[in-house]
């Protein structure tokens, strides 16, 4: 009888601790729930901090790259700008300087008034005028009127009729409506050769107009 007594009171003292450390244990064990995991506490806080430098370091350093890249293009630009606007005033400068030449040297490239042509011996004239035809020192950027007349080459059908004649060169930039062999010489020496004419009644121009006149009749030849 004393043996089931003593089970019984023991019993009862097992009941009430574990009615009373049950609900301190959920307690404790909420309570470290919330502090290691809970939203608001622990290491969430950290977590979003984390997440927000990140996002904010990455966000600087595109802003920072599209910066850079606006800076870049904005120098090309300014570049590509100016590089730009340097070559329209070198392009004006020389349509300016070939407007001015051009003008300047209408008169320059036409028989004076009264002009009498140097005369002299026609052959030795001719072999003169061959050396002059294949002297490139003769123009100021290294042609020679071989250079574009080479074996009877880069003549116009025109070339065939008699002087003076029209010739589309000295009517389109020298206003000519009939151009003579010695002028067409000297229309040759300003455009394609960019020099000045020869002067009028020297030797080196009867010789050059002499020894166009055997590239003519070879030329007719041809046809």
């Amino acid at each position: 009888m004393s043996t089931d007594k003593n089970r019984k009171e023991l019993l009862r003292k097992l009941s009430r601790n574990l009615m009373v450390s049950v609900p301190m244990m959920t307690v404790v064990a909420v309570a470290g729930f919330n502090a290691s995991s809970g939203p608001g506490l622990g290491l969430i806080p950290s977590a979003e901090a984390a997440q927000g430098e990140a996002e904010g370091e990455a966000k600087g350093e595109a802003e920072g790259a599209a910066k850079g890249e606006g800076e870049a293009e904005g120098r090309a630009e300014g570049e590509a700008e100016g590089r730009a606007e340097g070559e329209g005033e070198a392009e004006g400068k020389a349509e300016g300087e070939a407007e001015g030449v051009s003008a300047k040297l209408k008169k320059a490239v036409r028989r004076p008034e009264g002009y009498t042509p140097y005369q002299g011996n026609v052959a030795d004239l001719r072999a003169k005028g061959e050396k002059l035809f294949n002297d490139t020192s003769l123009s100021s950027n290294g042609l020679a009127c071989a250079t574009c007349h080479a074996n009877g080459a880069g003549y116009n059908a025109t070339f065939k009729n008699e002087y003076p004649h029209a010739v589309a060169m000295g009517k389109r930039d020298f206003g000519m409506d009939m151009v003579y062999l010695d002028e067409m010489v000297q229309i040759c020496m300003v455009a394609p050769m960019a020099a000045e004419p020869l002067e009028w009644g020297s030797e080196e121009l009867a010789a050059l107009t002499e020894y166009s006149r055997v590239q003519q009749k070879e030329f007719i030849d041809k046809q």
